[in-house]
């Protein structure tokens, strides 16, 4: 991938540039139209960072495609991951807040008797600023789609304003009939539509943060072992930049390690849910490959790096989030769709009735203006601009008090279309937090002592396991058991002598596979190697899981689990809640694959919780999280259930499903009524004024069915 230049060895490659000034999403719209014309392959724009990207060919054309970009009105920056757009939304709510105001007079003055608000001149001094922010705002909008080839809605706002203004300036100015004045109009235009771009802009979230936090997870600094020549060790703190494989890296408890490696000395338990899911640390010792990014939760080793920048571990998550944020489909506005069709027909008509009139029905020109100033009323897509945002704004208000956060409009669409729901297991459908789930005693041994001794031998440790067990086994019935010659073996176990001389030893696998004990449970424990007693652990299941899975299956969506975790554990936790179709024991890469061949049949939201999770939640239709995730984990979702639980998610689909059918109602009015009323505008039945009404008669009915999104069952 290249930031804004082009590497002449290779061919054909993915170009990256970093747009500003885009206020809304149809200047995204424009460029990617724009860069289609001047022969890129697969543009993409995301209007929240002004990532652009796209597959060039040549590389003498580049040149030329930053300025064809920079003619649009636009500024191309060379390089930087993340564009900062603090302060857009600011300055958008900023203009909202003023026109809101200043139109606000002059609607009531629709409605109530009130002299000075049908003042012409009263009306003139409020609406002049919001025609000034509407035209400066909207303008700027559809210059800019105007040159890129694309006449956007904002196109037809602009022009609506500017004639209803000037319209109403020139009547003011010469006394004419007060049927040209449509100083309101031109308020509630601009206030309605600004509204909806300010939602729009509310809405959209970052998403390229969640790279620049993964980039963090590495270290930027470690301590390079250095071999004297005597023998001796030294170590020297250098920064990651410096690495070279092959490197020795000293790495202690609490420690990242700072890039892949094997072990050449010493043991140590790692945390790898950030790359396998599995909620149980992850014992290496000599010999063993570390991931980069892990955490050293106990122990001390020395790691040979084996790979360093982008081909660690790390780096290949990295590049799997922001392909996955690439290839995202990219959800067309419907009113967009339309207004291809619907902005310049509407202009075309208005022409076209203004030169039919005189040529051929001997309309003077004051008659044939009113007609086509009508026609750009009546027509002004307020209606179509409303449809989208403010059932979106009832919607995502209700999810917020549901506790369901959801990022922008298009994600309740695509989280209506849903027909499929994915899993991750650990913190997801289970809580996250180790739980001993059954405790055995062998050959005869007492069950009190037997969890007295494994409590003793197992406070001696700080391995997150032992502390689970402590946690879990121990009571004020217990008595401490005198141990002594405690030694703890990283990997493998824990073993003291007791006060009889016996030799108890406590431990996992490794324990058991050393000593040839046949293994049942997760941890056994051993006296002078006969085992007497196993406890199991287990990563407590939600108790709202089952029931999600039967309100999904109602919605009929099909579910299914894709873990890193061990298949038996996966399959304990679907045979409880009712999940059939299971993937265990998967890596990031292949969670993704699984997840792609799925939504090439249907939509997909995965749900998940982990930085191994990050990528999928990117790449499905739609990613949820819980806010008790990790903070990549939310960054890369774009709907967060709120509490720490997952019964909010049929919730959140079936008010998606409501938001879409609404917005598909609104639509299907706004579109009625354009068809309906500029063919009568055109003939002359609507006047300006009478036009302005029914535009706001339109409005109050969208946002009337809107509203209804607030009341209805989900």
């Amino acid at each position: 991938m290249t930031e804004g230049h082009f590497d002449p060895r290779r061919p054909s490659q993915e170009i990256t540039l970093h747009v500003s000034g885009l206020h809304c999403t149809n200047c995204a719209l424009s460029i990617e139209k724009h860069l289609n014309r001047v022969g890129v392959d697969k543009p993409t724009v995301d209007f929240a960072s002004g990532r652009t990207s796209f597959t060039l060919h040549d590389p003498n054309k580049l040149p030329d495609i930053i300025q064809s970009i920079k003619k649009l009105g636009y500024t191309v920056e060379e390089s930087g991951d993340v564009h900062d757009h603090h302060g857009r939304d600011t300055v958008l709510y900023v203009k909202t807040v003023i026109s809101a105001v200043l139109t606000l007079p002059m609607l009531v003055g629709m409605f109530l008797s009130v002299h000075i608000l049908h003042d012409p001149i009263v009306q003139a001094i409020l609406a002049t600023p919001v025609f000034i922010i509407g035209i400066l705002h909207f303008g700027s909008s559809g210059l800019r789609s105007l040159k890129a080839g694309v006449a956007n809605m904002d196109v037809l706002i602009a022009a609506g304003i500017l004639a209803a203004y000037v319209a109403s300036m020139v009547t003011l100015t010469f006394g004419l009939s007060h049927d040209l004045l449509f100083f309101e109009a031109v308020g509630s235009i601009v206030t309605f539509v600004l509204i909806g771009h300010l939602l729009e802009e509310l809405a959209v979230k970052k998403t390229t943060s969640a790279i620049e936090d993964l980039s963090q997870l590495q270290p930027q600094e470690l301590r390079r072992v250095i071999l004297q020549e005597n023998g001796a060790e030294t170590l020297e703190t250098i920064p990651l930049s410096q690495l070279r494989i092959g490197d020795l890296i000293q790495v202690n408890t609490g420690d990242r390690s700072p890039t892949d490696g094997i072990i050449v000395r010493g043991t140590g338990s790692f945390d790898e849910s950030m790359l396998t899911g599995e909620s149980l640390p992850v014992d290496h010792r000599e010999g063993e490959r570390v991931i980069g990014g892990t955490v050293l939760v106990a122990g001390s080793i020395v790691v040979k790096a084996t790979a360093i920048g982008d081909e660690t571990t790390l780096a290949g998550i990295i590049r799997l989030v922001r392909d996955a944020q690439q290839r995202k489909p990219s959800i067309q506005r419907i009113g967009d769709a339309v207004s291809a069709v619907f902005v310049p027909a509407v202009l075309a008509i208005s022409v076209a009735a203004f030169m039919i009139g005189v040529i051929f029905f001997d309309l003077t020109l004051a008659q044939a203006l009113v007609r086509s100033l009508a026609i750009v009323v009546v027509a002004c897509p307020c209606a179509m601009g409303l449809a989208t945002p403010s059932a979106i704004m009832v919607a995502l208000g209700r999810a917020a008090r549901s506790g369901i956060l959801i990022r922008g409009g298009d994600t309740l669409e695509r989280l209506g279309q849903i027909k499929h729901v994915a899993f991750d297991k650990t913190g997801t459908l289970t809580i996250g937090a180790l739980r001993v789930s059954d405790f055995r005693t062998h050959n005869g041994i007492d069950k009190t002592l037997a969890r007295s001794i494994i409590v003793s031998l197992q406070r001696a440790s700080s391995h997150p396991i032992a502390s689970a067990i402590v946690r879990d086994l121990q009571s004020s019935e217990l008595s401490p058991v005198k141990l002594s010659d405690i030694v703890e073996t990283k990997g493998v176990g824990i073993e003291a002598r007791g006060e009889d001389g016996e030799v108890y030893q406590c431990g996992g696998r490794n324990l058991a596979q050393r000593l040839n004990v046949q293994m049942f449970d997760d941890v056994i424990l051993l006296r002078d190697g006969i085992m007497v007693a196993s406890l199991s652990l287990h990563d407590e299941v939600r108790p709202e899981a089952a029931s999600v899975i039967s309100q999904l299956e109602q919605l009929s969506c099909s579910i299914s689990l894709i873990s890193g975790d061990t298949t038996e554990k996966c399959r304990e936790v679907a045979t409880t809640i009712g999940i059939h179709n299971i993937h265990a024991q998967q890596l990031p890469d292949q969670k993704l694959a699984i997840v792609r061949t799925i939504q090439a049949k249907s939509p997909v939201a995965y749900v998940g919780d982990g930085i191994n999770d990050a990528p999928t939640l990117a790449e499905a239709a739609v990613g949820v999280s819980l806010s008790s995730g990790s903070d990549i984990a939310m960054q890369s979702a774009q709907v967060l259930l709120t509490g720490g639980t997952i019964g909010a998610l049929p919730s959140a689909i079936r008010l998606s499903r409501l938001t879409v059918s609404t917005i598909k109602q609104n639509l299907f009015w706004a579109l009625v009524y354009n068809v309906a009323t500029v063919p009568l505008a055109a003939s002359g039945y609507i006047s300006p004024l009478a036009g302005a009404l029914l535009m706001t008669f339109s409005d109050l009915i969208i946002v009337g069915n809107s509203l209804r999104i607030k009341y209805r069952r989900i």
